[in-house]
């Protein structure tokens, strides 16, 4: 299962353990019950709303411009802008704001002492329709991630929850799956293996509660329109216009209404055209801009927060598993695929598109920390593309690959289709990459497909291309970024398969020795990149914009959201 973002943010945090048994409340202060204990501090403003100017007054509305979603079904949610979105509509266990993990719907929650055991208690909660959310809707919607049948993007969230993968696999039970309902307001969820990261795992996901009978009801059409969706979140959808608008209205129902999310109505745009962006701002049409424009960031630096790329790449995905055409016999060559790779200039080609993305040509990211305390990119190199090419090198590989391919010129290889989707900052990058192959190696016949991001994300599941470019974010840690390219791993749809590759990562699963763990990483990271099936290109960065009257708008460096929990618009 994939899980795909059109567009993501920087930055990684981690929790503490969550050894012993503790008891875990809304202001995340601790009780230990048992040997030992610990908790996310967090800064209580953010649920109480006792922080000084937290409403806008009755009948606030606050417009900004940023990505519309793919889909609001929640179980086949994908994409980063889905998430923006659902964090405005719906109710999670827990709620993550400003880099930090509040408790929503989860009242308190404990942890056996061997770290396995997770038992939530619920808080009195309601639908917008005024009916309670209840434990048993929570494991519902862990159910959908993981039936098969349903074929949800989201089930490698459970994959340490004891039988979800057997369950997921078909081979398994869902009755045999760690989740229990104790009662209307207790859940309880059981790991195979202790995780440090699992709150903030389930905080920054898609588990937000279902009601079973209505998702049978809808089918298909559920997330497809206001009226096919339920809403446990701050805002209700009252309107919403495809790849135009929507319109988000206060929930009254919403537990904390009262101390949380003041403002009444919330307008969403989508506008494509970055002049068009850059003077409705100007103009005051709009309060905010999720995304600034590359060309407009220095004109609307006064405006902006700029938050450093780290946890989302860019990629190029090079198809090396297909075996129907003479375009897949030649990019399943490692050679082909290296020249690519080691053709590039990330360097010049950023510089002249966006020069606040980092050229990047490696799979980990400088937050990842190593061994030592200091970050695991310092600390474990690998022999990876230069951030400026290697145009000798890239001859090189490229004239080893024509000769195992029995091509005696460059002019005679087949046509090869990139795809991506239809923005004008994609179609830039990729005729930029594409220009440089034919500059740098003199292949002329990459041909660039661009769709609507629900046709492309279509044909990246389904392995129809030849080239591919997506931007996903990183991981929570080192050991589950490697593993979403396993053989049939989150981010692997069968574009690519190394045996070598794959029993290493199973390696660093059971490995107890911190440094030959790290070892194996490196290792691991090293094989990925000489694979070039997998090319990393950029960091992303975020820089968004608010007018001056505007306080409390905030983009998170890590996850999704449009984090409007104490948003004041002061006009």
């Amino acid at each position: 299962m994939k899980k795909i973002l059109a567009a993501l943010l920087s930055g990684i945090l981690t929790v503490s353990a969550l050894s012993g048994c503790g008891t875990y409340t809304t202001d995340e202060t601790s009780t230990s019950t048992g040997s030992s204990d610990s908790s996310t501090s967090a800064d209580s403003s953010a649920t109480s709303g006792e922080s000084e100017g937290t409403t806008s007054g009755e009948g606030s509305t606050f417009t900004f411009i940023g990505g519309n979603p793919v889909t609001l079904n929640p179980i086949l949610s994908q994409s980063t802008d889905d998430g923006n979105t659902f964090y405005l509509l719906q109710s999670g266990l827990f709620r993550y704001y400003r880099d930090e993990v509040y408790n929503e719907i989860c009242d308190e929650y404990t942890v056996s002492d061997d770290g396995l055991v997770y038992s939530f208690h619920l808080r009195d909660a309601n639908w917008s329709d005024g009916t309670p959310i209840t434990a048993e809707q929570f494991a519902y919607a862990i159910q959908c991630a993981l039936n098969p049948e349903m074929a949800s993007p989201s089930a490698s969230t459970y994959e340490n929850v004891v039988g979800a993968m057997a369950y997921n696999s078909g081979e398994g039970r869902w009755d045999d799956v760690g989740v229990k309902v104790i009662d209307d307001h207790n859940l309880e969820i059981t790991l195979e293996t202790p995780d440090d990261i699992f709150i903030l795992t389930l905080a920054t996901s898609n588990l937000y509660p279902l009601q079973q009978d209505f998702v049978e009801a809808q089918g298909e059409k559920l997330g497809s329109s206001v009226d096919t969706m339920q809403y446990s979140g701050p805002y209700v959808l009252s309107e919403w216009n495809l790849d135009s608008s929507l319109t988000f209205t206060k929930n009254p129902e919403y537990w904390n209404a009262d101390e949380s999310f003041p403002v009444e109505t919330v307008v969403l745009l989508k506008v494509d055209d970055s002049n068009t962006i850059y003077s409705m701002f100007e103009a005051g049409e709009v309060d905010a801009l999720a995304s600034v424009p590359a060309q407009y960031r220095d004109l609307l630096a006064d405006y902006s927060t700029t938050q450093s790329g780290g946890d989302g790449l860019m990629y190029l995905w090079l198809n090396s598993c297909a075996e129907e055409t003479e375009a897949d016999r030649v990019m399943a060559n490692d050679n082909f695929r290296l020249a690519l790779n080691y053709a590039l200039d990330r360097t010049s080609i950023m510089a002249a598109i966006d020069p606040m993305m980092q050229p990047y040509s490696r799979l980990m990211i400088p937050v990842y920390e190593g061994l030592n305390g200091g970050s695991y990119v310092d600390e474990y190199p690998i022999d990876c593309p230069p951030l400026d090419g290697d145009t000798e090198k890239a001859q090189e590989y490229l004239d080893l690959a024509l000769e195992e391919l029995g091509y005696t010129s460059v002019d005679e290889l087949p046509t090869f289709n990139f795809v991506t989707w239809d923005t004008d900052r994609q179609k830039l990058l990729c005729e930029a990459i594409i220009d440089q192959w034919k500059q740098t190696l003199g292949i002329s016949t990459v041909e660039l497909d661009q769709y609507p991001i629900g046709t492309a994300l279509g044909m990246y599941m389904s392995n129809d291309y030849d080239i591919f470019a997506i931007s996903l974010s990183a991981s929570l840690s080192l050991e589950n970024s490697l593993k979403n390219f396993v053989t049939g791993g989150d981010y692997n749809n069968g574009i690519w398969d190394c045996p070598e590759y794959d029993e290493l990562v199973a390696q660093i699963e059971t490995e107890q020795d911190d440094a030959t763990r790290y070892d194996l990483i490196q290792q691991a990271e090293q094989l990925l990149v000489t694979g070039s099936s997998v090319v990393p290109f950029y960091a992303l960065t975020t820089t968004y914009a608010v007018q001056d009257y505007v306080e409390g708008f905030y983009m998170p460096t890590f996850g999704a959201g449009f984090q409007l929990n104490q948003l004041q618009v002061n006009k």
